[in-house]
């Protein structure tokens, strides 16, 4: 950093610096990209301006929360909607649907958001690469349109079938922002506060999640009568979006890199760090888009092809794997029955839902401030997460054992006790690692000629996955009951043996430093 006197002159000098190849940056400016601590560490006042603050909302509030609130919003309403799947299939066809076949349908209506979320996954490299981050969240808010009014109004037509191709449409758009918004966090946010900012997906998603079941309450939309209108609620975040992120920067990566807007990139960048001396900080942009200028766009085949991304694609694939088969998603869709199943009754289950709901909303905030922790990190919090996961499961099993099985009420009770509490540690160790550190992983160790089709590769991996799970848990769990969480244990049994091997640590490193501790660094594209 220059000293403050020459703040102005060099300020001045910026844009010029910039525009030059990168042969004509000196040595001391390129030592700045790789190796400056005072860089990364940043400080505060650099690190969350209005500016910044605004845009993390308008992006997370407007994408991140479809995809909780969707996710969440089918399970305290699932027994009342099935039950119309019924009554609107006699009016439709003349004879009422099996229990089976209720069954599969309203597995298949969870699912499809998971499906349409592969293709939102899919598309979502080019929208992004093309339009812009920023823009193509704008555009994406067409889909979730859609898709709700197909599912607020299914019902009121009597027509079942357009619930679960509103879930389609709405998934589409929740694959596009769950790949957009942590690529575009990770990219507008300083180093030092990377992993707090690229949480924020995540932190969303609980909160949507959370708020998705408390509309779901039978005393709010959750009956007979008015379930179809929780759909509604997830037009109030897409229209404040809608308002706020058109006064919002683009990522000044973007423009440097893709469209090669000097002047812009300095601009959006200065209105983001409320300071005119972004020079450090705008010169590794400039030396990332000079290295990067002779290389072509990856594409999703070529990830896998290259051996220079071949190891980082498998680590990024096995995370969201990891996320999706340690069966949080067979928590968060079936709840409900998972608490009935323990043996809880009346409206015990919606509470014990909404309970853990605050929880993962609670963990994700304890989380995101401990990711950029010099005692923590990404690898430990996934690891432990994953640990935590794998004990839960376990006990989870025992407990429901003991609960179904004893003849001692007072044993019975401990069960179900005992049930409900490895629940919610369930939930509290997936909220602390395992379930934000994925989303925004792969941006930190991609390179930006890479890093979209990295993500939309990562998305339809999570999203398809994630139906997988939707789809076959209640199949499953009518045939094994409480003994189907053993299935998780075996898979996380995995994902805990990956992480330990293969999974860097990326805290506050460049991607330059993570393909140097990957063994990368010798590979030319």
């Amino acid at each position: 950093m220059p000293p403050n006197n020459e703040k102005q002159s060099e300020d001045h000098r910026l844009l010029g610096d910039i525009k030059k190849p990168l042969r004509s940056i000196s040595p001391q400016k390129i030592k700045v990209v790789d190796s400056s601590s005072d860089f990364k560490k940043g400080t505060d006042s650099q690190c969350y301006t209005t500016v910044l603050i605004l845009t993390v909302f308008a992006s997370a509030f407007g994408s991140s929360f479809q995809s909780g609130y969707h996710t969440g919003c089918v399970n305290p309403i699932g027994k009342e909607a099935s039950a119309w799947y019924n009554v609107s299939h006699q009016h439709m066809f003349g004879v009422e649907l099996s229990k089976h076949e209720n069954t599969i349908a309203w597995s298949m209506t969870v699912g499809l958001l998971n499906i349409g979320g592969m293709f939102g996954g899919f598309i979502a490299c080019h929208l992004a690469d093309h339009f812009g981050r920023r823009n193509a969240l704008l555009m994406n808010n067409a889909f979730l349109f859609i898709g709700v009014i197909l599912m607020s109004m299914s019902k009121s037509v009597d027509v079942y079938f357009l619930l679960p191709a509103g879930r389609f449409v709405t998934g589409v758009c929740c694959g596009l922002g769950s790949a957009i918004v942590p690529m575009y966090l990770t990219e507008i946010a300083p180093v030092s506060k990377r992993g707090a900012l690229g949480s924020a997906h995540q932190l969303t998603f609980t909160f949507s999640m959370l708020l998705s079941q408390i509309f779901g309450l039978p005393q709010i939309f959750g009956n007979a009568n008015f379930w179809q209108y929780t759909f509604l609620i997830a037009l109030i975040p897409a229209i404040i979006q809608l308002f706020l992120l058109p006064i919002c920067p683009e990522s000044p990566k973007f423009s440097l890199l893709f469209r090669k807007d000097h002047e812009k990139a300095s601009r959006d960048l200065r209105r983001l760090r409320a300071s005119k001396d972004v020079y450090e900080e705008i010169t590794v942009m400039k030396y990332e888009a000079d290295k990067t200028a002779q290389i072509k766009k990856v594409t999703i085949p070529e990830l896998f092809a290259n051996p220079l991304y071949q190891r980082r694609i498998i680590i990024a694939v096995m995370l969201m794997l990891a996320l999706q088969f340690s069966g949080i998603n067979a928590v968060f869709f079936y709840s409900r029955a998972v608490f009935e199943q323990a043996g809880l009754r009346g409206q015990w289950p919606f509470y014990a839902t909404i309970g853990m709901g605050f929880l993962n909303f609670f963990m994700t905030i304890c989380a995101s401030q401990l990711m950029d922790h010099p005692k923590f990190g990404r690898r430990i919090l996934h690891l432990g997460g994953l640990c935590g996961m794998f004990f839960s499961t376990i006990m989870i099993v025992i407990s429901m054992t003991l609960s179904k099985t004893s003849t001692s009420p007072t044993l019975q009770s401990i069960g179900t006790i005992s049930s409900i509490i490895f629940v919610l540690l369930f939930v509290a160790s997936f909220a602390s690692g395992p379930g934000p550190i994925p989303w925004f992983y792969v941006s930190e160790i991609f390179p930006a000629h890479a890093k979209a089709s990295a993500a939309s590769v990562t998305v339809m991996v999570c999203w398809i996955s994630g139906a997988v799970v939707g789809i076959a848990f209640l199949p499953i769990n009518n045939i094994l009951g409480h003994y189907s969480f053993l299935v998780f244990s075996c898979s996380l049994l995995w994902f805990i043996f990956f992480t330990y091997k293969f999974v860097p640590e990326t805290k506050g490193k460049t991607v330059a430093e993570v393909e140097k501790e990957l063994g990368l660094d010798n590979y030319k594209n």
